[in-house]
Order: C-alpha cells, then structure tokens, then sequence
C-alpha cells in the first residue's frame, strides 16, 4: 500500500520476497545471491535467474516512481540497497547547462561577479607613462646614431648635467653597441639605472647597469668607466 499516493502495489510472490528482504535490511547492501533463493512459506526454495532479479527490481524501482527513485539503488553484480530514508540529491547546475536558476542562484552568482570586479578594480594600478626630461640623438666616432633618454623628475639641472657628459664621453668611443641608452635618477638621489637596447634584424637585446653615485651634482661618466661597463667597446 502507498499511503501517500492512496495506491497498492499488486506483488506476486518473488516480487513480495524482494521486497521483503530489503526492507528487513534497510540501509544495507543486499547481495543479489541473497535475493536470488526465494523461499514462500508453505512452498520449496526456488532459484531465480539474473534476468528475473534484475527485472523485478526495475519493477520494484517503477513502483516508487520519479518522486522515490533515489530511495533505492541497484548495483549491478553486486546488490541493492534501500535506503532508511529518501535520499534527495541536489543536481550540480554546472551538470545542467540547459536548468534554468532560481532567482536565488542567480543572486548569489552575480553578487560573486560584483564582489570579483570590486576585488580586482581595487587592485589594478592605472598605467604611468612618463616623458624623458632630456632627450637626444648621439652620433658616435664610427658614425652610429644612439638614442640618450634622461629621465630625473626631481632636477632638470642633473639631468642636463649627466646628459651633456654622456653625449660627450660616447662620441669619443670608436665602437657603440647599444642603438639606445636611457638613464633614470633616483629620487633618493643615490642611484642611475642605465637600460641599454640592441636592435637586431631577428631580436632585441637588453642590459641594466645600475651605479651608485656619492654626488649626482658632479659628473661622474668617463671613458674608462664606459669601457668597464662594456657601453664602449
């Protein structure tokens, strides 16, 4: 009898055995060479073939219908278990491409995409783009033009300073490999980062030379300077 259909299951004698032994072991695996000798009272043990267990539990599993299905699971060559109670299973939405969202999943996910853009837009830091303070074109004793950047945002004095001694010192090397050279003051004052860049026809080549300077009001670039640190060649 299902009580809450107001319906009762017709169940011929090995059906009613089936059934009987997974409700006797509620919760437990029980195995199909359990299910299979059928024992009716009044009436000798018979043995049921693979096919005739397998259909009456589908049979059994039709019984409860789409509103139970998950009350009983038939594992193949192994068992069946019905369950203690109704095991209701919460589909993964990313499984359903085609399940509509509750307004309350839709919620969630675009309060996550808000909360992921505040996050993100919080952390970005806008570009910076800055303007050479001294900017020059060098034509070295070989007759090779390189391109002097000076970048000092504190004192244009030093920046003009150190330009006019690099352009003059790098007209006096006979070889300049670098196609460009660009000098950044810090602000502390302390320190002039040189990058030096080589075009080549098939790739770009990069060195940083970082120098530590005790008074940047004072030239400090010479040729042998230049020669140590391989810009003059």
């Amino acid at each position: 009898m299902d009580q809450t259909r107001s319906t009762q299951w017709h169940l011929n004698d090995n059906e009613y055995w089936v059934l009987t032994q997974l409700v006797l072991h509620r919760g437990q695996v029980v195995p199909l060479t359990m299910l299979e000798t059928v024992i009716v009272s009044g009436q000798v043990a018979h043995q049921l073939t693979q096919g005739e267990l397998t259909s009456i539990i589908h049979h059994i599993i039709d019984y409860l219908c789409v509103s139970h299905l998950n009350l009983i699971e038939y594992i193949p060559d192994q068992g069946v278990i019905l369950y203690p109670i109704n095991q209701t299973k919460h589909p993964n939405i990313l499984a359903l491409p085609n399940r509509l969202l509750s307004w309350g999943q839709y919620g969630i996910i675009i309060g996550a995409l808000l909360a992921l853009l505040l996050f993100l837009w919080s952390h970005i830091i806008p570009p910076m783009f800055t303007k050479a303070d001294v900017l020059r074109q060098i034509i070295a004793a070989s007759g090779k033009v390189i391109q002097l950047s000076i970048y000092d945002g504190k004192s244009p004095q030093d920046a003009m300073l150190h330009a006019e001694c690099l352009s003059t010192q790098l007209r006096l090397c006979h070889h300049v490999r670098w196609d460009s050279i660009d000098a950044a003051i810090s602000a502390d004052r302390h320190y002039v980062s040189l990058l030096l860049t080589e075009f080549t026809e098939t790739n770009w080549h990069y060195k940083n030379v970082k120098i530590s300077v005790s008074d940047m009001h004072s030239p400090f670039i010479t040729q042998a300077w230049l020669h140590k640190v391989n810009i003059c060649g």
